[in-house]
């Protein structure tokens, strides 16, 4: 156990601390996406730490693992575009924030970033937003939002090369912004945890052969993370006898999911192809997977399962953009391909797949290792909890 980790737990412990701060967060929607994920993550470190968290969220959601931490939710409808709904929001958010007795307000995204500076100014909190929007969305930033940025008291982001992106777009940032990498939890996505019988139950469930590779694509049903570019890249692999796993939210999709299930069938991969719901276990489903792909159509600052396939030691295949480098920096067990190319995703498919056993499981423990020098939670919460301390001014921060 990691002496970060011990701090939190043994904080965690104690009774709450009057003099730690307050924090709201902000987050479009309270599912299985890299910012709910991140507002839980530090929201939870905040209460370990004595202090206390909220978290706003739009839409309907289980609660179950906020009341676990002990975080507050409030439901709002944070995503509205109408601008009476927007006024009247504000309104409530800086009525939360008083009532509350909230220090700080931290937006998971720049959408948020309005309403959220807007309501912190209002009734007297610190804002914080995170800018986790890919970079070539910094050019079509609204005026409102580029406002709101710059009138944040910090913006974090998970790259360095969004970072200076942004410092280069909104040079009145440059002093404020810090990157604090994305951390995943390392208890939970430790490969030794994951026991034989998690894995059995997941491939059961999903009626996954023995025989069989398991390719999979964890990721939201929207276009740009590319489903049907993989189900055309592995119409051109039909020699190789493998299952193709794509995992995402039950509640995602609509349309676009039901045009890939017609997709599947149309282009005859029925028997490889499987549009799965959202898996609560993902430690013990990407260990079912021999082979994890990102085929993004887009470019994203970070994608939270690519780390995550890290840290168990997965073969990757990822679209070649500058962010997703940085992801993978350093492993042995990752292919760049370039976007929107299925011939050259299809190739890359094939090749890794064909990667003796011998080989992957030497390169596995160099993949692990390298993950975990670089993305630790435990690390990522350190730093963002002293910045909640250092700019709420309360005294004692928790490390």
């Amino acid at each position: 156990m990691s002496s970060d980790t011990s701090v939190l737990q043994s904080r965690g412990r104690r009774k709450p601390n009057p003099d730690a701060p307050t924090v709201l967060h902000l987050v479009s929607r309270l599912d299985g996406g890299g910012g709910a994920r991140l507002a839980i993550d530090l929201s939870s470190g905040v209460v370990e730490s004595g202090g206390r968290a909220l978290i706003a969220y739009d839409g309907e959601a289980s609660t179950y693992e906020l009341t676990r931490h002990r975080i507050t939710p409030i439901a709002e409808a944070l995503t509205s575009r109408n601008p009476i709904s927007g006024y009247t929001l504000t309104r409530r958010l800086a009525q939360v924030i008083r009532e509350q007795k909230v220090d700080l307000v931290h937006a998971q995204n720049a959408t948020l970033a309005a309403v959220g500076e807007a309501a912190a100014r209002k009734a007297g909190a610190k804002m914080i937003t995170t800018f986790c929007d890919g970079p070539g969305e910094i050019a079509t930033l609204s005026k409102k939002t580029r406002t709101a940025l710059i009138n944040s008291d910090h913006v974090l982001t998970l790259s360095y090369l969004t970072a200076n992106q942004l410092a280069d777009a909104l040079p009145e940032l440059r002093e404020r912004v810090t990157v604090v990498p994305y951390g995943v939890d390392l208890t939970r996505f430790d490969p030794q945890r994951v026991t034989p019988q998690r894995v059995i139950q997941m491939a059961q469930a999903w009626r996954v052969p023995d025989d069989k590779p398991i390719v999979m694509l964890p990721a939201r049903y929207v276009p740009q993370k590319g489903h049907a570019l993989l189900l055309e890249a592995l119409a051109e692999v039909k020699d190789i006898s493998l299952r193709c796993l794509m995992v995402g939210p039950s509640a995602d999709g609509g349309a676009y999911r039901d045009q890939l299930e017609k997709l599947v069938n149309m282009m005859g991969l029925d028997d490889r192809v499987l549009l799965a719901d959202e898996c609560r276990d993902m430690p013990a489903a990407l260990m079912l997977a021999d082979l994890v792909v990102a085929p993004d159509l887009t470019p994203s600052t970070y994608n939270r399962v690519v780390i995550e396939a890290q840290a168990l030691g997965r073969p990757l295949v990822v679209s070649d953009f500058p962010c997703a480098r940085e992801l993978v920096e350093g492993s042995s067990m990752a292919w760049l391909v370039p976007p929107n190319d299925a011939q050259s995703l299809a190739w890359a498919i094939r090749d890794a797949l064909a990667l003796p056993s011998e080989e992957r499981q030497a390169r596995t423990t160099q993949v692990i290792e390298n993950l975990q020098r670089r993305s630790d939670r435990d690390w990522m919460r350190q730093r963002v909890l002293g910045m909640y301390w250092d700019l709420s001014g309360k005294p004692g921060a928790p490390f």
